[in-house]
């Protein structure tokens, strides 16, 4: 939460600055829905999850302009499995959670305009880099007493393609519904993975 905090107080500061310079900024706040494959490493099936992801763009020139964005949700995402060591060995439970992070960035292109009643298209490509933190709990299924804990991470550089339509709703706001795929794979013990998948953002956008 801190870290969410001073990121967006940055990103507020960082507004500041360009508007009084006279620059053009877009601000979006999203909340994404990320389709994430079946993880080879952990064993987890694919699965949906949804999460809030910030967003700034500065426009460099008449119709491009370069982007950053940040996103994460923390350790709700929970699964169990089992196994069996031996005939002598008692059954156990190992019950993980997972919290990811996603930064990327890149350059875009629109077409139209951001104004009340009017539509724009966004074509965005850039890279990203994606985190798994991994917290594992392992206890005996039974009397489910506790064995041990164990951390593992998961990290990943790749690609990221967005392409939104925006619609302007007041002066300065506009509604935003993004589509796109991020790529990166990670490769442990010789299990690779994609961290990223496809996802669908629905957000409110400012232009400043």
């Amino acid at each position: 939460m801190k870290k969410l905090m001073v990121l967006v107080f940055a990103v507020l500061l960082f507004a500041g600055t360009v508007s009084a310079s006279g620059g053009k900024l877009i601000l979006n706040l999203y909340g994404t829905a990320l389709n994430v494959a079946k993880n080879n490493f952990t064993d987890q099936a694919g699965r949906t999850k949804a999460f809030f992801e910030v967003k700034a763009a500065y426009a460099v020139s008449a119709n491009l302009y370069v982007w950053a964005s940040h996103g994460s949700f923390p350790l709700r995402d929970s699964w169990k499995s089992w196994e069996r060591k031996s005939s002598f060995a008692e059954d156990i439970t190992v019950e993980r959670t997972l919290s990811k992070r996603v930064v990327a960035g890149g350059a875009g292109f629109f077409i139209g305009y951001f104004e009340p009643g009017q539509f724009a298209v966004r074509v965005e490509a850039g890279v990203c880099s994606i985190a798994n933190a991994i917290d594992s709990r392992v206890s005996f299924i039974e009397p489910e007493q506790f064995i041990r804990s164990e951390e593992a991470s998961q990290w990943a550089p790749g690609g990221r393609a967005n392409l939104s339509f925006t619609y302007g709703l007041y002066k300065n706001i506009f509604a935003e519904a993004s589509a796109g795929f991020m790529y990166a794979p990670d490769k442990i013990d010789g299990e690779r993975s994609n961290l990223g998948g496809f996802h669908l953002a629905l957000g409110l956008g400012m232009q400043l």
